[in-house]
């Protein structure tokens, strides 16, 4: 059996994570066809590898600017369980970093068991600022959540074996001149892996240490 997703391009999410600032917040689109769609890619789920991919958009290029201004400044993401093991078995304590849903059923894939914790202006508890560099970074970085390590691009589920991957556009590091250019090689070494964790069903409890 293949599993097929699409890229294209939608920021659906962005405008529903920004709805709490009021328009206080100026996004800078980049100059992209929110209906075009940026690739067609068939992939086996038992071997993760691609099988097929075919590419609409060949110019597009993301390098993360490291701002943090529309992804971790608006909060963590949702966790799948797989999520929630890998950030516990770097050290951390679940209370510490997770917070629960609230009580209502999330819809399609992936089933997700909690939110990443905030502070009290919002931020993600991971995000911290390096002064003498005038950047943002992210203290787990290598143990990162299954949607950080996919933004700024998110899917869907499509039908029983596609999904529909979107890409956020209003993401500063995306048209980026020095980015890395958005290809097959791209998509294996940055999307690939975090798509395939979050087609995993969460059916196991959350556990507490």
């Amino acid at each position: 059996m293949q599993l097929t997703f699409r890229l294209s391009v939608g920021c659906k999410i962005i405008e529903k994570d920004l709805s709490c600032h009021k328009g206080k917040i100026a996004v800078e689109m980049p100059n992209l066809d929110l209906n075009e769609n940026i690739a067609e890619v068939t992939l086996n789920p038992k071997t993760k590898h691609i099988v097929r991919m075919t590419f609409h958009q060949k110019h597009l290029r993301f390098a993360c600017q490291r701002c943090a201004i529309f992804c971790c400044k608006l909060g963590g993401p949702k966790l799948t369980q797989r999520d929630i093991e890998r950030i516990r078995q770097a050290g951390y304590s679940v209370e510490d970093f997770v917070e629960p849903l609230p009580n209502k059923r999330f819809k399609g894939l992936p089933v997700m068991c909690g939110n990443l914790r905030n502070r009290e202006d919002g931020s993600c508890v991971f995000l911290k600022f390096d002064e003498e560099r005038n950047v943002h970074e992210c203290s787990i970085y290598d143990f990162r959540p299954a949607l950080c390590r996919l933004y700024p691009f998110d899917f869907e589920k499509a039908g029983p074996q596609s999904f529909l991957l979107k890409l956020i556009p209003c993401c500063k590091g995306l048209t980026a001149l020095r980015g890395e250019l958005v290809n097959e090689e791209f998509v294996t070494n940055n999307l690939l892996g975090a798509i395939l964790d979050l087609t995993v069903e969460c059916n196991t409890p959350v556990k507490k240490r």
